[in-house]
């Protein structure tokens, strides 16, 4: 083998490095045990009855659920009863934003256990993302607000329809004059009923919808484009040639999922033609990673470098050719002008195989840019829709109008079902002084938290696994939510909330639910009504696209308005929203605020992200505190030192500095970013001040754990050399001489493929892997001290000596399950032993935690239980552990499985039928949520298995193949597709 450090492929040698400190020194070794627990440490071994004792506890909870009153159908078939061990399926959907991804939750014994993407959804495909995989801990979450609150007191329901029955009095004879709703962006057909009706009984009411990351500027810039509002609908399936300009469309984030597969098969070598993708960003980005060419920008300089490629386009398009002034009004340094002409010649030669994708956070003009680049063009990868939200205007400016009536006392009554406007909203409007000054207001919330400290009435918000209702999906698909288990805290859901202003508090969801579609499709209603419920979703109901005709002239005039950039602005701030929490809603949520951010590799907080000349500049190292100023009162933030960030920025997420006091798990992590944001700047603006306060804080960043000392991890290739690179591999997967006979496996023989080349580095395999095998989260502390118990890891490595702007490849990495098992020979109990089938499996009560397996583990995928962190777990909390899984002890070692126990499952029902498993029919948990089909599991006996197809592609290499450990888990080198002209 050559030195891995740096691995040739064709010819190069390339450099992979994790941080800056491995880039410029030799890797330590690996500190994976971490150092003794702190002496104050209290914990104890648990005893066996101590376990048994917690079963039974959950095992009596779990009886006395009855399932809800009203009828819920499961995904597959309509079981006469439970049956004990056999989960039910049932289809249900997430709603983030006003827009709904179809989900199928696993239920044991009337719990939910386990969400998975809805096979048949268009949001999902049968895909997920960690979003919503992450609604299943907070419908478990202890620290929801469990009662109705009046003015900070216990309360209940009955007395605030009681309130609320008087207060509706007195504005129905006012018109409902002072009567305000301020509303999460939705897209409810019953809802918008409700709307209606609420608006014909209070003519003077307003309604205003608000988010912290709204969908506003993508409106505006259809209304400027085509003179009405519009949605992107995108169609990567078609894609030769995409430019993302700060469009993630690659992280698995509401409303991707469907184009990050459509992408991955576009990179597959297998299926022809790879597509190519350019990437205009500030901040390193899951897409950018993924790019084969990318620029880094400040953030105002983004949108003018878009201008700047239209008027560039307008000398080889005729349809753009009225653009042409733009390119002399938006001139650009040397190394951008030469990425803009490169892009500009790759998209019309694509023609209608080009896309130009605009993120949300970018201003109107580029918006309306992009939609002139696409139409004449051709594209066929966008198309127009109608928004399937009530409200097109749903960001700072609705609510700066809203606050200027609150102040001025012509808002008597509000009623809020917004996500927590008093935190999200920008901190020059003051909303939480304003809500202060309304004498009446209504707040409707799943935690006590910031914006419910200043509500009059607190109404507990049920979980949507524990409600009904209706959404549309992101192509306007109706969609249903029914609940899958009776509500464990008393709530109400929005559609009850709002129904108690027109009398009607008392009817619940369900029957509003029902009777409005019964209303709106009477016929054969009652047979319907089951299918679509079984379904999910109502077929056919997706809104339309349209071919509306680009206004050209007001496009120009707006574009003409912007002033050139100025080179001489200073430091900018970056504001996005976060992978993991987004705007702050999933916070308490253990599983992602555990899950390292897919590029920085934080946990449990955000940091201030800097490139690092600009760190040099500063005289910043990682770590140090530093305070962010911007028009206001300073943000207290901590340094991380980014590869592949713009200079001269800072870049922050959303989500943090929670001061919640009803939402204790992330009260007080991280930063708060408001003070940063304005109404008329809410994502980026010049003049930021940084200010070193001398001290420094400790992050826990796993990007820097489980060393692999040099050797080769991660592959890539181009796709002119992957020839050369297949040849080169091949020393990677064949057989090494042994003195041993290698093992025979008659029946099956499992094994997985990892495809590089598709995999985004999304991680929604490992919340996948968490919620499926009961794995613990262990504190930022244990996290610190290289204590993470994910069985999966997404290693994301650096490539090339270039600091500034390096390449990026993603690695997910699990037990590899080697058949000659470097931990199997060292483990003095056999605690860890090989299956017939070639599983390397785990015997927890045989374990007695000497850890010599994980020392001897080359890949160090195996975890240690130091503490029993599920000890404290209330019952509540139990109730979310898949039961096919064992809960393990203090003092055990676990690992991957490749979940094992969904292979007994089918092996079960198959032996009833009396045949072999298929291939498809065992599906990993990371498999399953995969959205690129990344992962492919199966048996590697069955010739016409896909995973043994991909055993035997070029592309395919084995992790550290010269130590002959011959493992299971087989890789297949990541292929870009460069331009020639900027290689």
């Amino acid at each position: 083998m050559p030195s891995l450090k740096s691995f040739p492929i064709a010819g190069q040698r390339q450099k992979l490095w994790r941080g800056l400190d491995e880039h410029g020194a030799p890797p330590a070794p690996s500190r994976e045990l971490g150092a003794a627990p702190p002496p104050d440490d209290a914990t104890s071994r648990r005893s066996v009855l101590q376990l048994l004792g917690a079963s039974a506890a959950l095992a009596s909870l779990g009886g006395c659920l009855k399932p809800p009153d009203e009828k819920i159908l499961p995904y597959t078939r309509q079981p006469p009863e439970v049956t004990p061990g056999n989960p039910l399926h049932y289809a249900t959907a997430a709603v983030i934003d006003g827009r709904a991804t179809g989900l199928l939750v696993t239920a044991n014994e009337g719990r939910p256990t386990k969400i998975e993407g809805n096979p048949d959804h268009p949001s999902s495909r049968g895909a997920v993302g960690p979003l919503e995989q992450a609604e299943l801990l907070r419908l478990y979450d202890p620290q929801r607000l469990g009662v109705v609150q009046h003015l900070g007191q216990p309360s209940a329901w009955r007395d605030f329809l009681q309130a609320t029955a008087e207060k509706a009095r007195a504005l129905r004879d006012s018109r409902g004059a002072g009567l305000r709703f301020l509303m999460e962006p939705g897209s409810s057909p019953l809802v918008g009923r409700l709307r209606q009706r609420l608006a014909d009984t209070y003519p003077q009411a307003k309604f205003s919808s608000w988010s912290a990351i709204p969908l506003q500027q993508i409106h505006d810039g259809a209304q400027l484009a085509y003179g009405a509002a519009y949605e992107v609908r995108l169609d990567l399936s078609r894609a030769r040639v995409v430019l993302s300009l700060d469009s993630d469309l690659l992280a698995a984030l509401p409303g991707t999922l469907p184009a990050m597969r459509d992408w991955a098969e576009k990179r597959d070598p297998a299926n022809g033609r790879l597509a190519r993708l350019y990437a205009v960003e500030t901040n390193l980005t899951v897409t950018g990673m993924n790019a084969d060419h990318r620029l880094r920008l400040k953030p105002t300089h983004l949108h003018r470098f878009g201008l700047a490629l239209l008027g560039r386009l307008a000398a080889q398009v005729p349809a753009l050719s009225r653009y042409a002034p733009l390119q002399q009004r938006f001139p650009l340094p040397p190394e951008s002008a030469k990425f803009a002409d490169a892009v500009a010649k790759d998209l019309v030669a694509a023609g209608r195989g080009a896309l130009v994708s605009v993120g949300p956070r970018q201003p109107p003009v580029l918006h309306a840019a992009a939609h002139a680049i696409n139409a004449a063009l051709g594209s066929a990868c966008a198309a127009a829709a109608r928004p399937v939200l009530h409200d097109t205007n749903a960001g700072p400016r609705t609510l700066e109008q809203l606050v200027e009536e609150m102040r001025g006392g012509k808002v008597d009554t509000l009623v809020i079902t917004a996500w927590n406007p008093v935190y999200g909203a920008p901190a020059d409007l003051n909303f939480s002084k304003a809500l202060s000054q309304v004498p009446y207001s209504v707040y409707r919330s799943l935690y006590l938290d910031e914006t419910a400290d200043r509500a009059t009435w607190v109404i507990p918000s049920l979980h949507p696994l524990e409600s009904w209702g209706d959404a549309r999906a992101h192509d306007g698909t109706v969609t249903f939510i029914q609940p899958l288990i009776s509500p464990l805290y008393s709530g109400a859901s929005e559609v009850e909330t709002l129904a108690a202003f027109l009398g009607e508090g008392d009817r619940t969801a369900y029957t509003q639910l029902r009777a409005f579609w019964e209303s709106e499709r009477p016929d054969h209603f009652a047979l319907n009504w089951e299918k679509w419920l079984a379904d999910g979703f109502i077929g056919g109901t997706a809104t339309p696209p349209e071919t509306p005709a680009v206004r050209h002239d007001q496009i120009l005039a707006a574009a003409m308005q912007v002033a050139p950039a100025d080179s001489s602005a200073g430091i900018e701030i970056n504001i996005v929203p976060d992978y993991r929490v987004w705007d702050g809603r999933f916070g308490n949520v253990s599983w992602l605020q555990e899950l390292p951010d897919p590029v920085t590799k934080v946990t449990w907080e955000n940091a201030a992200l800097l490139a690092p000349d600009t760190a040099r500049k500063l005289g910043l190292r990682q770590g140090d505190r530093v305070d962010l100023g911007l028009r206001g009162p300073p943000a207290h933030a901590t340094v991380v030192i980014a590869p592949g960030h713009a200079e001269d920025t800072i870049t922050a997420s959303l989500g943090y500095g929670r001061r919640g006091a009803g939402e204790a798990l992330c009260r007080g992590l991280g930063f708060d970013t408001s003070p940063l944001r304005h109404t008329d700047a809410p994502w980026f603006s010049p003049g930021l001040t940084v200010t070193p306060v001398g001290k420094r804080a400790r992050l826990a960043q796993t990007q820097e754990h489980h060393s692999m000392e040099g050797r080769l991890i991660a592959a890539t290739t181009t796709v002119e050399k992957l020839k050369e690179t297949g040849e080169e591999l091949a020393e990677s997967r064949a057989p090494l001489l042994t003195a041993y006979p290698g093992p025979a496996y008659p029946g099956y023989r499992w094994g997985m493929a990892i495809d590089l080349s598709r995999c985004t580095g999304c991680s929604s395999c490992m919340v996948a892997c968490v919620a499926e095998n009961n794995i613990p989260m262990v504190g930022k502390e244990q996290v610190a001290l290289s204590r993470e118990m994910h069985w999966l890891r997404v290693d994301r490595y650096f490539i090339g000596d270039d600091t500034g702007n390096p390449g990026v490849v993603v690695q997910p990495l699990m037990c590899v399950h080697c058949e000659y098992a470097p931990c199997e020979y060292v483990c003095p109990v056999n605690a860890t032993v090989h299956s017939d089938e070639g599983l390397n499996e785990m015997i927890y009560n045989r374990c007695v935690g000497t850890r010599y397996c994980s020392n001897n583990c080359p890949y160090k995928v195996r975890r240690f239980n130091f503490f029993s962190y599920t000890s404290d777990y209330t019952n509540t909390e139990k109730m979310a552990f898949n039961p096919d899984v064992t809960v393990r002890a203090r003092g055990v070692m676990e690992k991957c499985t490749y979940c094992v126990q969904r292979i007994e499952r089918a092996r079960i029902e198959t032996r009833l039928q009396d045949r072999r498993i298929r291939d498809g029919e065992v599906l990993t948990a990371c498999q399953q949520a995969c959205p690129s089909g990344a992962i492919v599991f199966g048996d590697l006996n069955d010739a016409n298995a896909k995973v043994r197809r991909l055993h035997e592609d070029e592309r395919r290499y084995d992790l550290l193949h010269e130590l002959g450990t011959r493992p299971r888990t087989a890789y297949l080198t990541r292929v870009t597709n460069p331009n020639p002209e900027l290689a």
